[in-house]
């Protein structure tokens, strides 16, 4: 006891000591920034308050043009505004926008998760930037009956801060049309290394933007055809629509806590280029699944590896919401492009407006020569027979 208090004694001396030299910059935390949720309360208050005057200010952000703090429940005429979540969001309104100062560490790809709603116009679109890097949400599309979704997108952190601007670059004749955000969230990515004898990376889609827990809309991942920048990182979206990134807790997947669901037919794609050996037999290997979402059946994928197409229909089993599918080629190149995207058009069957699909999880590529499956069946082979010959000394 005495040996354990003197030891607790010199490891606080020389966290003392080594403290004021410690680097005193704190970076971006994964999850809200700050006021992300806009529930924070303004210093002259919220635009429901009786003692408010003119605009409210948004604690935290600077505001540029028409930004209106809007309230749950809120009419507009004989239109309810949608508020994603909680109590309050902002509405931005022609080429408005607005900004905040996030500390992050240069050289690594951060996310950024949000909600976004639009409200009287029909081609409303919300751009989110930092510093020279920009992308523009279209908000047209209605991927479920709620009328909002979250979205996610990457950037490359060029310097110790950046600026994340969102913008409504709309200019409508009703200037109190434009889009409303909510729920705006930070994740640091990181690349995972693909495992031994798969080359495909992230192949299990473990890795991706910031979701939250109180929502069971999944995360709608737009285009982006920069892989090096991408929030499902290894992987690409290269439709003009979105797929959906799911989790666990709220929907079916084949493995592990997260997966992809595909929307959209032909218009949602999600691809990568993986390492081969040019002349080599190859298999790709991927979970094809129902997310028990209520989406109407049949699901099918159409599957890509190099110059070999297979689509794969999704066979229902009372043991299991998800099947194995496997499709052989041999490699080109150095580099081989696989892809999925859902061949048919799903919505839900309780609603019959909600976009849904298959679900596309554990990918994988390797040689058909050495196949991992194979490997692991001779591993435990070996493990019998050196069993059986333990037991015979």
């Amino acid at each position: 006891m005495a040996r354990s208090s003197t030891r607790m004694k010199w490891v606080s001396i020389f966290a003392l000591l080594t403290l004021p030299h410690l680097p005193l910059t704190t970076f971006a935390e994964d999850g809200l920034v700050a006021n992300g949720d806009f529930e924070a309360t303004p210093s002259n208050g919220f635009p429901n308050e009786a003692i408010v005057e003119g605009p409210s200010e948004v604690p935290n952000w600077k505001s540029n043009g028409t930004v209106e703090l809007v309230e749950s429940g809120q009419k507009q005429g004989g239109m309810i505004l949608i508020v994603p979540q909680g109590r309050h969001a902002v509405r931005l309104g022609n080429d408005a926008e607005i900004s905040q100062e996030v500390t992050v560490e240069k050289g690594s790809i951060y996310s950024v998760t949000f909600c976004a709603a639009r409200t009287c116009a029909q081609l409303e679109s919300i751009n989110v930037s930092v510093a020279s890097a920009s992308q523009t949400i279209d908000l047209q599309t209605l991927y479920n009956v709620q009328g909002w979704n979250p979205y996610a997108v990457s950037f490359n952190a060029e310097e110790d801060t950046f600026r994340l601007v969102f913008k409504n670059p709309g200019m409508e004749d009703d200037p109190t049309c434009g889009p409303i955000i909510d729920n705006i969230a930070i994740k640091k990515l990181f690349t995972p290394k693909s495992p031994k004898e798969n080359a495909v990376i992230n192949g299990d889609f473990e890795e991706g933007p910031w979701m939250f827990t109180n929502t069971s809309l999944g995360v709608l991942l737009p285009t982006n055809l920069d892989e090096e920048t991408s929030s499902l990182p290894g992987w690409i979206v290269e439709s003009n629509r979105a797929v959906r990134f799911i989790d666990s807790d709220h929907y079916s997947v084949p493995q592990g806590r997260r997966a992809v669901e595909l929307l959209s037919g032909k218009e949602g794609i999600i691809s990568q280029m993986v390492e081969t050996k040019p002349d080599k037999p190859y298999s790709l290997t991927f979970s094809l699944g129902h997310a028990d979402d209520k989406c109407k059946e049949p699901l099918a994928v159409m599957a890509f590896a190099g110059d070999q197409a297979q689509n794969v229909h999704y066979t229902p089993n009372s043991n299991s919401t998800f099947q194995t599918a496997n499709l052989n080629f041999t490699a080109k190149a150095e580099r081989t492009r696989i892809a999925f995207y859902s061949i048919y058009y799903n919505t839900r069957s309780d609603d019959m407006t909600s976009l849904c699909g298959p679900v596309v999880d554990d990918v994988r590529v390797w040689f058909s020569n050495s196949d991992g499956r194979r490997g692991f069946s001779l591993f435990r082979l070996g493990l019998a027979v050196l069993g059986l010959a333990l037991v015979l000394v």
